[in-house]
Parts: C-alpha cells; structure tokens; sequence
C-alpha cells in the first residue's frame, strides 16, 4: 500500500527566506493562471462544468494533503476517532473519514446519509464544507491572477486541449479506480471490484484495435 502523503507545515528560517518563499507561490499562481487562459477559452469570464470539475480535483488534492484522512471506530453505533486499542481490536468497524471518502457518496447518496446514519453524515458534511470552501477560495485566487494579467493585456500561453483518447485513459487508470475504492470501504454493494476490473479490462482490448 502506498504511503499517504502529508504536507508538512512551511519552515521560514527568516522574514527574507519567508518573502521568498511566498514570492515564489506568487510567481507560481501567476504562471498557471497563464496557462489557463490559454488553456479555457473565455475564462475567467465563463468557466466551463468540465473546468471546474478538474480544478476542483486539484484542489480537493491539496486538501487531501493539509487535511488527511482519519480513522473512526464504529462503538455501539455512535462513530469516536479511533484510539490504538480499536486499531488493533479486528472485531471493531473502522472507517477511514477524509476527502476521498467525501465525495465518494453523490449528492443524493449524501443526502439520503442524513437519515440511515445521522453521526457519520455529520462528520462527511463538515468535511465536504470545509473543502468546498477551500476549493472556491482557490480558484477565487485563480480568477483574480487571470483577470490581472488581462487587464495588463499580457497574453495567454496557448495550451492543447486533452483529447478524448488521454480523458479514457484518465477515467479508466486513475477516476473509476478510484472511485470504485472510496464505493467498496463504504459498503457501496455495487462496488463489485472483479466485474469493474473484467469490464475495464474488456474495454481496453476493444480500445487498444
């Protein structure tokens, strides 16, 4: 299993090593919201489902690193954070809480939790705020860099679009999988591992003609 990657809090050495720091995430913002005018056309103006959809999984990744996931126990249906002693207690429901669980529940299904399991909606829905939040934040501070650097007539950096052939390849390696994941750790019966993989596999020979 791959290790879970935290982010480490920033270390400033000095008010100089900190400028720097911050001026390079400045430089950084700058230059991707560069690539994104080239990238989107109209933006920030109009901002596409499809765009969004991709910032915001960006976004939801960093998130993932400053707010890792956390282990609940299941204690005579009421879910407490899980001390070392359930850890280690087999016998004991555990469920790993963080964004990747999150978002693995739809609209419906999140709203449907409210009522078959009241304490655990409460923990998803704090999660789900918070990042949403941080996910508007981000990309506010992304459509402030773009319409800058428009006002100062700068230009775009001319990008090409993902082609259909890269979106397959993307869906099928790193989205199913990985919702199929987030579906089977919460019980999700129609998470079924073997037929996804069998369909996946199927499609890929038929892909790859």
């Amino acid at each position: 299993m791959a290790k879970k990657v935290v982010a480490a809090e920033p270390q400033f050495l000095s008010l100089k090593d900190g400028a720097f720091q911050q001026a390079g995430a400045h430089t950084t913002l700058e230059s991707f919201a560069r690539y994104v005018l080239g990238a989107v056309a109209d933006f920030p103006k109009t901002i596409p489902e499809e765009t969004r959809d991709e910032l915001y999984a960006g976004y939801r990744m960093k998130f993932d690193t400053l707010h890792p996931a956390k282990t609940y126990a299941v204690v005579n249906d009421h879910i407490v954070l899980a001390t070392d002693e359930h850890k280690a207690n087999d016998s004991v429901e555990k469920i790993s809480i963080g964004v990747a669980y999150a978002y693995s529940y739809t609209s419906q299904e999140f709203g449907k939790l409210a009522n078959t399991r009241p304490a655990l909606h409460a923990i998803v829905k704090v999660i789900r705020e918070k990042c949403t939040t941080y996910c508007s934040n981000r990309l506010s501070d992304l459509k402030r860099a773009a319409k800058k650097i428009l006002s100062e007539g700068r230009e775009r950096v001319r990008t090409a679009n993902k082609d259909f052939g890269e979106f397959v390849d993307t869906w099928l390696k790193e989205t199913a999988p990985g919702r199929l994941k987030s579906a089977k750790a919460r019980g999700d019966v129609t998470a079924k591992v073997d037929r996804f993989e069998a369909a996946r596999l199927a499609f890929l020979v038929e892909w790859s003609k």
